[in-house]
């Protein structure tokens, strides 16, 4: 068994972004899209899985959730220098 994360992205009732996070285990990353469906927040959703690990950092789910729904700033360092 591998721990997996799962997070969530959804409308909320106001419109606003709600993101939910959750970790679960399974064999393979096919199960844990299996259950990560069955365990789902909301009616429309759209949801990431990763096996969980040391390298996540603060503030990276809220801006995976951002760049889900559409709503980050997309930029880079690349485009600062034109």
């Amino acid at each position: 068994m591998q721990n997996w994360v799962i997070q969530y992205v959804y409308a909320t009732d106001k419109g606003e972004n709600g993101v939910s996070i959750i970790h679960i285990q399974a064999e393979n990353e096919a199960e844990a899209k299996k259950i990560a469906e069955e365990k789902a927040v909301a009616k429309e959703y759209i949801f990431t899985v990763h096996p969980q690990s040391d390298e996540q950092f603060l503030g990276s789910v809220k801006h995976q959730a951002n760049i889900m729904s559409g709503k980050a700033d997309n930029y880079s360092a690349q485009d600062q220098d034109s």
